[in-house]
């Protein structure tokens, strides 16, 4: 959990030595390779589920907190693994086809920061897969921002239905309908920005065609040279799988489209691609695993090893995320559009890791972790927008 190094870097006899210097456990690196065993999997998958569930209550009522519980972000996190990993961990397409591939279902809420869910997960079970098993989960009165590929009719249906709030792109595949139950045709939308006079419209519309849901469509014109973009890749795209561009697909691409059932007085218009990018704060969370962490640097072992190691790293980062919590907490109390930023927090927190594990083993008094160790690693980690952008504390505190 402690180990400094990567899953590469660390041999048996670094565990026997770290062992016997710690804990004064003589045990040999067959004893430690046996140890890695289904049992152990199991015991640390259920030391994250029981610390997944247990939240940290920070009360804030300000801005969007005054009209969700949480704003749960969710996406998975991919990486490739040894061939020896294949048959748990299948690869897929062009992506590690001949190796395995990890899939890391996760989900956080970035209002408090809690985490939701984590799952390591065969690339069979894809993302429009788990979004369909996942709805007892949803909570009402809590907004889901997610990624295309998790939206089905199913998942929307699902949200409505528990009171709960989408906000998301709107997928390709998906038939739109005015309110009078006219198709809209998207190599005429044009005509209604120049009519409107605008680069941004918001319409009810319903959309899907056997289950149709209604909802807000919010459309806005992008600059030529990011249309000419789209409109390159899509061709590539329609070529590869033998097919041609459509005038609709291609009139499209001219457009950023998002979907919500949140009412205008709480989200308007202005306010649908700020809070809709709030999604990129899971980035973060991911950079963290792997550029940090390391985790998706592997050497071939057995499958039981490489699960203990990669659990016991996600141990640790939760482990951290409390202390990253409570610190953000701190700071937003006195100035709430100025936070703690992820990156700096956790790079820092790699440089202290052992003398947390100190206060773990209690070789080391809380008091003077806190005083000496912790309450410096707060200064210069305060979270700051690139230049003419906007942090997205700036944008939670800003939406009232």
């Amino acid at each position: 959990m402690f180990s400094c190094g990567n899953q590469a870097n660390t041999s048996l006899p670094d565990f026997t030595a770290d062992l016997r210097q710690q804990f004064s456990v003589d045990i040999s690196k067959e004893g430690i390779h046996k140890r890695f065993n289904a049992q152990a999997v199991n015991f640390l998958q259920e030391l994250i589920k029981c610390h997944v569930s247990e939240h940290l209550l920070l009360q804030d009522s300000r801005g969007l907190k005054q009209y969700f519980k949480a704003i749960n972000i969710k996406d998975s996190c991919k990486f490739s693994l040894p061939n020896s990993c294949n048959g748990d961990y299948p690869g897929f397409g062009n992506f590690s086809k001949t190796n395995g591939l990890m899939n890391i279902q996760y989900e956080y809420d970035v209002l408090g920061g809690n985490w939701k869910a984590i799952d390591l997960t065969s690339i069979k079970v894809n993302d429009q897969k788990d979004s369909n098993q996942n709805i007892e989960y949803i909570s009402s009165n809590e907004l889901y921002i997610r990624d295309l590929g998790y939206i089905t009719p199913t998942y929307l249906n699902a949200v409505i239905q528990k009171g709960a709030s989408f906000l998301n792109r709107l997928p390709a595949q998906a038939t739109v309908y005015t309110s009078n139950q006219e198709q809209i045709n998207w190599s005429r939308i044009g005509h209604k920005f120049n009519n409107a006079g605008t680069d941004t419209l918001d319409m009810d519309v319903y959309v899907y065609q056997n289950e149709q849901i209604a909802c807000r469509l919010i459309i806005e014109r992008v600059p030529n040279d990011v249309y000419r973009k789209r409109v390159k890749q899509a061709e590539a795209s329609a070529k590869k799988h033998g097919v041609g561009l459509t005038q609709q697909r291609r009139a499209r691409c001219r457009y950023n489209t998002f979907i919500t059932n949140v009412g205008r007085p709480i989200l308007p218009t202005t306010a649908i691609r700020k809070v809709y990018h709030l999604r990129w704060q899971i980035e973060l969370v991911f950079k963290i695993w792997k550029s940090f962490l390391e985790i998706d640097k592997l050497k071939k072992v057995k499958k039981e090893r490489f699960e203990c190691q990669l659990l016991a790293k996600l141990l640790w980062v939760l482990l951290n995320w409390r202390l990253f919590q409570s610190c953000n907490n701190y700071v937003q109390r006195e100035r709430p559009t100025i936070g703690v930023s992820i990156l700096k927090f956790f790079k820092r927190c790699l440089c202290f890791s052992s003398a947390l594990r100190l206060v773990v083993l209690r070789r080391m008094s809380f008091q003077h972790w806190i005083k000496q160790i912790f309450l410096p690693l707060i200064e210069n980690t305060a979270c700051e927008a690139p230049v003419g952008k906007i942090t997205h504390y700036q944008t939670l505190s800003a939406l009232s």
